[in-house]
């Protein structure tokens, strides 16, 4: 989608507001809405979002958001699942057609997938973050930049000495079904069949998770 959104985030907590700017700095328009006087105070400082002071659960709050007007709204508060799924099956009675995202911190995608449009999983997210950190200060190697789906993720992979694809043009490696090459990680240029694997540098890779460990081993020995 190539216009700019208009978002509806009601929590705006660490997830909330973190959310709420990194779309403000991709064009879209952002309003948040958060029930805490301080934290509405710390979020008007931003310059972020539009912020409306009010509990996101009571539809009151939420038509004063206009969410005939919106593209999707996120309910990202810490109150559990089932707050934030309430709230996004509201918001879809006054607005049927806008889209919903809910904060979740137990469960899957599959559980909830007839009463929002997606889930989110902080938790999650931070222990991808966490072990990537660990992998980067020992030299691992291997780096999960983002899980698209249950069985699709970026990883980024720096291709070792001793790697069987190492030198090699992508031509004449025989990468898995289920494997792609996004980008060489350092020019950012994307790869043609003349592309070689030097060793030492990173590719960033489209992978399913039934072929990761194959490809692994390709790039890392």
């Amino acid at each position: 989608m190539s216009k700019d959104l208009r978002v509806t985030i009601v929590g705006g907590g660490h997830v909330g507001y973190h959310a709420a700017e990194h779309l403000d700095r991709r064009g879209h328009n952002v309003t948040i809405i958060e029930k805490d006087p301080s934290r509405v105070e710390f979020l008007c400082d931003q310059y972020v979002a539009s912020v409306i002071q009010g509990d996101g659960g009571r539809p009151s709050v939420l038509r004063q958001a206009k969410l005939d007007r919106s593209d999707v709204i996120a309910a990202l508060t810490a109150y559990g699942a089932m707050t934030n799924l309430g709230i996004c099956m509201t918001a879809q009675r006054i607005a049927p057609s806008i889209k919903t995202v809910a904060r979740i911190d137990h469960g899957d995608d599959e559980e909830f997938g007839e009463m929002v449009d997606t889930v989110v999983y902080p938790g999650k997210l931070a222990a991808n973050a966490a072990a990537n950190e660990v992998i980067e200060v020992s030299g691992g190697g291997v780096r999960t930049i983002e899980e698209i789906t249950g069985n699709l993720e970026l990883i980024e992979i720096t291709v070792a000495e001793s790697a069987p694809v190492a030198g090699k043009t992508l031509e004449a490696v025989s990468l898995p079904r289920g494997a792609l090459v996004v980008t060489d990680r350092q020019s950012g240029a994307f790869p043609g069949p003349e592309t070689i694997l030097e060793p030492g540098r990173q590719y960033v890779l489209a992978v399913q998770t039934a072929v990761t460990d194959e490809v692994i081993r390709l790039l890392r020995g």
